[in-house]
């Protein structure tokens, strides 16, 4: 008995030892999924991003809610989310995906949860240091500081680099899923050429 308890004391003392600092659940990155797939309804994977919370909390959450689909536009009338937005181009020349156009799903309709249709954010950087995986949240034509829903995901091994817009995630998960779609029906000029959806999306 005494050496079993002395082995119990020994074990309960390297585990103190090793065990790690908790990790608040408020200070965690949020995570968003996407179930990708063709039109037909069959599927072709999982994505997952990571957010990049704290350095672009507010695009981040931008992000987010529309994954979660939660806001009603009033202008629209219809839930600003990504389930059931197409991923309009798939470019094999640039190895980039994008998608997020939640109103006519041609690049032309984004739209981000809040009443104005846009969000304004000055605080941001727009050099990656790392391109593979990289999500980008796009900024208007007109101005850099506005920005949408709609998103683009970089696969090049590259960098360090500039972007069009502002980075707000890493693809922790599902990164051959959206090689494959890039490979097999991605085009030079970004059309693709087969429909491939967004079929659900949320918060993890």
């Amino acid at each position: 008995m005494g050496l079993i308890l002395s082995i119990l004391a020994e074990s309960k003392t390297q585990y103190e030892k090793e065990k790690h600092e908790w990790v608040s659940y408020c200070n965690m990155n949020q995570m968003v999924y996407f179930d990708i797939g063709y039109e037909t309804g069959v599927p072709i994977g999982r994505v997952v991003v990571e957010m990049n919370d704290v350095l672009k909390k507010n695009l981040a959450e931008l992000f987010v809610k529309v994954a979660r689909g939660e806001f009603v536009h009033p202008a629209y009338g219809k839930k600003i989310e990504y389930t059931g937005t197409v991923l309009h181009h798939i470019s094999t020349s640039k190895n980039m995906i994008m998608g997020g156009d939640v109103l006519f799903g041609n690049g032309c309709g984004g739209c981000a949860p809040v009443c104005r249709k846009v969000f304004q954010e000055n605080n941001f950087s727009s050099t990656v240091q790392n391109l593979r995986g990289k999500v980008i949240l796009l900024s208007s034509d007109t101005n850099p500081t506005v920005f949408s829903s709609i998103f683009y995901i970089l696969l090049d091994k590259s960098g360090p680099a500039v972007v069009d817009g502002c980075p707000i995630g890493d693809v922790i998960e599902g990164i051959d899923v959206l090689e494959k779609i890039v490979k097999e029906y991605g085009t030079e000029n970004g059309k693709p050429e087969r429909k491939i959806l967004i079929h659900k999306c949320g918060h993890l």
